[in-house]
């Protein structure tokens, strides 16, 4: 390597380096920090499977549009190490009172109007967009190289 400020993708992921990440411009990299664009770099495929993920979002029906933000909120809580959520063989009625507690906080913040739909309506929705956000962020710890599955 002739200089240190040469653009080289193995120097630049070596963490033990002298190489500091250039943070005077910081509203050039759109992706957050320069170290996710060296992480795209090594795999663009990521990058176009969120975009792709994102997509499909604004697909969705717009009951499940209005379900998937508190349906998040639920998993940030149980994205922690040893949660239920990286379980080998996840528990039916665990997942359940997470259904319930998501559809709990849409109903105290959302205004459905007149036509407010009841547990029963939706329980199968909302049961199908946890486990999709639980296993896209289990695949996401996966693709990290973290064990997902906790050894108990």
């Amino acid at each position: 390597m002739k200089d240190m400020g040469e653009w080289n993708p193995y120097y630049m992921n070596f963490s033990g380096g002298m190489y500091r990440e250039p943070r005077l411009f910081p509203w050039l990299y759109l992706y957050g920090s320069f170290s996710n664009y060296r992480n795209l770099w090594n795999s663009p495929e990521r990058m176009e499977d969120e975009a792709d993920a994102k997509r499909l979002q604004e697909l969705y029906p717009l009951m499940a549009r209005r379900l998937a933000p508190y349906v998040e909120e639920v998993c940030d809580e149980l994205e922690y190490p040893g949660s239920m959520m990286y379980d080998e063989y996840l528990d039916r009625l665990s997942l359940l009172r997470k259904c319930r507690e998501a559809w709990e906080r849409a109903k105290e913040t959302e205004d459905f109007g007149e036509k407010e739909p009841e547990w029963e309506e939706l329980c199968d929705l909302t049961g199908v967009l946890l486990l999709q956000e639980m296993m896209r962020r289990r695949r996401r710890k996966r693709e990290k190289g973290i064990d997902t599955f906790s050894a108990r």
